[in-house]
């Protein structure tokens, strides 16, 4: 059974080599705008919005943005359609014209023929080890849940950089995206992923799965009692390498580490609530 294991995994990482160009990333400078960046990176303004989920061009300083498509090849299959395989990649017909400028008739593509997706396992290499991973279809099964929550995960995480900078307004309504407080911060971008939260920081502190903290996990909400009074009064989203996304009174949304000498004497709890 090991050997079948080692065997399966040398034929994926095989057939995957190269097939994925990883997105790159870059961090907004003062002065800069979309347009400028546009032109550093060869591509577009709107190309940059709908790879940041942007919704006006206006972006901050210290912001991170993806600049560089991250992208699949995928093999056409007899009966494909441009509207099929866009819904199978979970994007859209006009996304896949542009990550594809050869594709002159959006109505006419090839059996056999490669072109590029959002970046995902391509259905073409399913097909290919569908054999071999039957050995290990259990172990695949986990690696997509945790793949796919993850994903999840960095979704949370980049809706919740669009609103970088925006002010602090304590008991801020949860439909505003102008200013939010602790809790409507949080509420707002989970709710963007179809996960919905209670409105205070305690009540939030209740949902999820408690997590030991060093078992931390990108998306998890952290907790903080600043008073020392023993109340839960504040919570910000975990964003890896020490770093939370959290409104503070001076900074509005806003990075800070959870490490610090502020926060780490203050942070009480943790929880999961991308299962």
């Amino acid at each position: 059974m090991k050997k079948s294991f080692i065997l399966t995994g040398t034929i994926i990482s095989s057939l995957l080599a190269g097939q994925t160009a990883f997105a790159s990333s870059y961090t907004v400078q003062k002065g800069d705008t979309l347009w400028g960046i546009s032109k550093k990176y060869n591509t577009t303004v709107e190309t940059l919005k709908q790879m940041n989920h942007l919704t006006s061009d206006l972006i901050f300083p210290g912001q991170i943005l993806k600049v560089d498509e991250k992208k699949d090849t995928y093999t056409v299959n007899p009966g494909d359609t441009l509207s099929k395989i866009a819904k199978q990649f979970n994007t859209t017909v006009d996304a896949l014209l542009k990550m594809n400028p050869e594709i002159s008739n959006p109505n006419f593509i090839k059996a056999g023929q490669t072109i590029y997706v959002p970046g995902a396992v391509t259905a073409s290499v399913q097909k290919q080890t569908a054999s071999s991973v039957s050995a290990v279809s259990a172990t695949s099964s986990e690696n997509s849940t945790q793949a796919a929550n993850s994903s999840l995960a960095d979704r949370v995480i980049q809706i919740g950089e669009k609103y970088l900078g925006a002010k602090y307004l304590y008991g801020a309504s949860p439909s505003r995206t102008d200013a939010f407080d602790c809790s409507s911060f949080t509420m707002r971008v989970f709710s963007e992923v179809g996960i919905s939260l209670p409105r205070s920081s305690a009540a939030q502190s209740q949902v999820g799965t408690p997590v030991s903290f060093n078992q931390l996990q990108k998306g998890d909400l952290v907790f903080f009692d600043t008073d020392f009074d023993g109340a839960i009064n504040h919570v910000g989203i975990y964003a890896g390498n020490g770093q939370m996304l959290n409104v503070s009174t001076s900074k509005g949304v806003s990075y800070a580490s959870i490490g610090s000498s502020y926060w780490k004497e203050r942070l009480v709890k943790a929880v999961r609530v991308i299962n």
